[in-house]
């Protein structure tokens, strides 16, 4: 019996012995574990003075235990992980820097990179048809490519503000003194539709008919008159250029030319500005020889970096030296006359032209700065004086760039006529007579 009692006693403290080493087991694993934890987070190392049991070695292993666990974990620890990183993340970007971020974004998403990040008002578009493509998109910019294009738009707009312009340069009621000053080369003669079209300007709308009263008052005559068949003939139209064409089209042919010499008492000569020919120079060069020339040999000098420029209908009066003459902004050919003081030359050496665009240091010259006309048109100065008189021309000093400005279609935009680009640019009641020829359609 008692030997019993004694067995059941060595096993009930054995038992407890057993539930004392297991919780002592699991009590150290959770100080360990919350040590490691600890240390993970950059604790300072004087924490473990308090746990003597705990070696170097160990808490190295802890610490590489814990790590991956908390790797792996999916529950509380990933909350840790959360924690942790915002920390670093508060720790690296400071208010200053995220500052800056948003800075650079919102220039981004304006397009100002190209300002130097200043604000600039929007600018106004011209053109309807690049307004309604924007649509509700307008004022984003959803890649690098349209950033780039927003940059060179706005340069390309400031640089036209500069460049492009045109000015009225007679006064009001002027009389033929002041006409037969301010003749010579340089001078632009841009045509009155009044005197080009048939009966332009008829009402048909209060405000076309406010219009025309407006243009009757100041340039007189009735609005049915008829324009003179030899001013038509004189710029090769058989016909006055009919409303069904369209405002561009019309306002394409309505002659634009640039004075070359108006000589007191002589001939005055000019190009016309915008009329093509429809061929290009290189397709001269298989043209008939001249009398006196070898069979085979072209009539005209070699002009290799010229051959895919336009050839230009100059006017209806046969040319005095030489089959072609030309406009450029090249003061480097040999025998050229400046015309304006922005750069504009007219003739010279042809062949001698292509070298002489390799002299120019300040600036990079192409075919592109060359215009090349065939014939040319001529009046006496006392009858080019009446013309000017009677308002069939309006005097206009233009600058270079807007003569030359490539008028190509793009795509289905049409490029704006030299003809409507310098009335606007003149403003006034020149404005007023543009916006009556593309009113005209509505």
């Amino acid at each position: 019996m008692k030997r019993s009692t004694n067995v059941t006693i060595c096993l009930s403290l054995l038992s407890l012995v057993t539930i004392c080493v297991s919780f002592q087991s699991n009590s150290y694993k959770r100080k360990s574990s919350d040590v490691t934890h600890i240390w993970g987070k950059q604790t300072s190392p004087s924490f473990f003075v308090h746990h003597p049991l705990l070696s170097l070695q160990q808490s190295q292993q802890r610490k590489s235990s814990s790590f991956t666990s908390r790797l792996y974990s999916s529950n509380d620890d990933d909350e840790d992980d959360d924690y942790d990183y915002e920390d670093f993340k508060e720790d690296v970007i400071t208010d200053e820097e995220r500052a800056r971020i948003e800075s650079f974004r919102t220039q981004m998403m304006m397009g100002d990179m190209g300002s130097g990040g200043a604000t600039e008002q929007p600018s106004k578009v011209a053109d309807e048809d690049s307004t309604a493509e924007k649509g509700a998109g307008e004022g984003v910019i959803s890649s690098v490519d349209d950033l780039l294009s927003s940059i060179s738009a706005k340069k390309q707009e400031a640089t036209e503000e500069e460049t492009i312009w045109a000015k009225p340069l007679l006064p009001e009621n002027a009389s033929s003194a002041d006409i037969s000053k301010l003749l010579k080369g340089g001078v632009v003669l841009v045509a009155n539709p009044y005197k080009f079209c048939s009966n332009f300007n008829q009402p048909q709308s209060s405000n076309s008919n406010a219009a025309r009263k407006m243009m009757e008052s100041v340039f007189g005559g009735d609005s049915a008159s008829q324009p003179s068949p030899s001013l038509l003939s004189k710029f090769g139209l058989t016909l006055p250029p009919p409303a069904e064409l369209g405002p561009d089209r019309r306002a394409d042919l309505l002659p634009v030319l640039i004075l070359l010499e108006a000589p007191s008492g002589g001939e005055s000569q000019a190009f016309l500005m915008n009329r093509r020919t429809g061929y290009l120079l290189g397709d001269l060069e298989t043209a008939a020889p001249s009398e006196g020339a070898e069979k085979g040999e072209s009539v005209l000098p070699k002009m290799g970096a010229f051959m895919i420029q336009p050839l230009w209908f100059g006017g209806t009066s046969s040319g005095g030296g030489g089959a072609l003459d030309m406009l450029h902004v090249c003061p480097a050919v040999e025998g050229c006359q400046k015309l304006t003081d922005d750069g504009l030359y007219w003739s010279g050496d042809l062949e001698q032209a292509q070298d002489a665009m390799g002299m120019i240091k300040d600036k990079v010259l192409t075919g592109f700065d060359f215009k090349f006309f065939v014939q040319s048109t001529k009046w006496s100065t006392e009858q080019l004086e009446r013309e000017i008189k009677d308002e069939t021309w309006f005097m206009s000093s233009v600058s270079t760039e807007a003569l030359f400005k490539s008028r190509d279609r793009l795509g289905a935009k049409r490029a704006k006529p030299l003809w409507t680009e310098i009335m606007e640019l003149m403003g006034g009641k020149y404005q007023a007579i543009c916006d009556e020829l593309y009113n005209e359609e509505e």
